[in-house]
C-alpha cells in the first residue's frame, strides 16, 4: 500500500491560510511488513525521528492507538520549512495510515476536519486532501470548504540563498473575495495584482517580481517566513520567465516549475 499526499501552497495574498492549491510534488508513504516496533526508512534527514515518534507514526498511534507496528518507507519531495504543506503532508499521510490500517473508515470530511483542528486553519490541509484549488473557513469546530476555479496557471517556486524571517501577510476579507470573483472571471492580471496587494516584501521577491511585471506576469507572493517566493504564471508563459530568470545574476537562488495537482490525497 502506498499514501501520496501533495505539496501544497496556503499564503496566496489576501487568502492567506483560506486559499489553497495542490501542487504536484509528493511525499509518499510506503506501508511494509509487520515489524515488531515501528521502523520509519526515509529520505529527510537526520534530525527526522525514525522510530515511533515520526510524526506520521506518532499522528497514526494518537488516532488508532491499537495499530500493529509496520515498517515503513518514506519519500519526500516536498522541502523542509519552505511553506509548501510538508508538515501537513506528514498528518495527512498519518491520518491515512491510520485510517487504512485501523480499518477506521474515515470519509473525507472527517479527515479535512481532523487535520484542520491539529493545523488551526484549511489553508494546506484542503488541498492537501482534495487537490486542485481550494477555499475554506474554519470556525467553533465547523469546516465549509469548496473548490476554485483558477486559471491555467504553472507555479514557478524560486528558493533564495539568504533566509530572512519576516512577517506573514493578513488575511483580507474584502479583497479574497475579489480574488475569487477574478479568478471565476478569468481576470488574469487583476487577480494576480490582488495576491500581491500586500506590504510583506523581501529583495528576493522584488527581484523576480520586477522580472514577472516586465513581461505583464502577476501573482508573486511569498510562502513561508523564510522567503521562498511563488509565481503564478499562466502555462503560455513559462519559458519567456524562466529566460529571463535565468539571466539575472544577482538571482543566485534555485527555482523550479511544478503543475497544480488536480488530485489530492491517495492511496494505491
Amino acid at each position: 500500500m502506498r499514501i501520496k499526499v501533495p505539496m501544497t501552497t496556503a499564503d496566496l495574498g489576501p487568502g492567506v491560510d483560506s486559499l489553497g492549491l495542490a501542487l504536484n510534488r509528493y511525499l509518499t508513504v510506503e506501508v511494509g511488513p509487520l515489524a515488531t516496533d515501528w521502523h520509519v526508512e526515509h529520505n529527510l534527514g537526520a534530525t527526522i525521528p525514525s522510530d515511533d515518534t515520526n510524526y506520521i507514526v506518532a499522528v497514526a498511534t494518537k488516532l488508532a492507538p491499537d495499530l500493529q507496528p509496520h515498517s515503513l518507507t518514506v519519500q519526500s519531495e516536498i522541502p523542509l520549512q519552505s511553506g509548501l504543506g510538508s508538515s501537513t503532508a506528514a498528518l495527512v499521510a498519518g491520518i491515512e495510515l491510520a485510517n487504512q490500517l485501523g480499518n477506521l473508515q474515515l470519509d473525507d470530511y472527517t479527515k479535512l476536519v481532523l487535520a484542520t483542528r491539529t493545523e488551526g486553519h484549511p489553508g494546506h490541509v484542503l488541498p492537501a486532501i482534495l487537490g486542485g484549488a481550494t477555499v475554506g473557513y474554519f470556525a467553533q469546530g465547523e469546516l465549509y470548504a469548496s473548490g476554485v476555479v483558477v486559471p491555467d496557471y504553472r507555479v514557478l517556486i524560486y528558493k533564495p540563498t539568504e533566509s530572512l524571517t519576516h512577517a506573514r501577510a493578513m488575511v483580507n476579507g474584502p479583497a479574497a473575495t475579489m480574488l475569487l470573483a477574478a479568478w471565476q472571471n478569468g481576470q488574469v492580471a487583476l487577480a494576480g495584482r490582488l495576491i500581491e496587494a500586500t506590504e510583506v516584501t523581501t529583495p528576493a521577491l522584488e527581484r523576480v517580481r520586477q522580472a514577472t511585471h516586465a513581461l505583464d506576469i502577476y501573482g508573486t507572493y511569498l510562502a513561508d517566513t523564510r522567503g521562498t517566493v511563488m509565481v503564478l504564471v499562466p502555462a503560455d508563459m513559462v519559458t519567456d520567465l524562466t529566460d529571463v530568470l535565468g539571466h539575472m545574476d544577482d538571482l543566485t537562488g534555485t527555482y523550479e516549475v511544478v503543475e497544480i495537482a488536480p488530485q489530492g490525497l491517495v492511496v494505491e
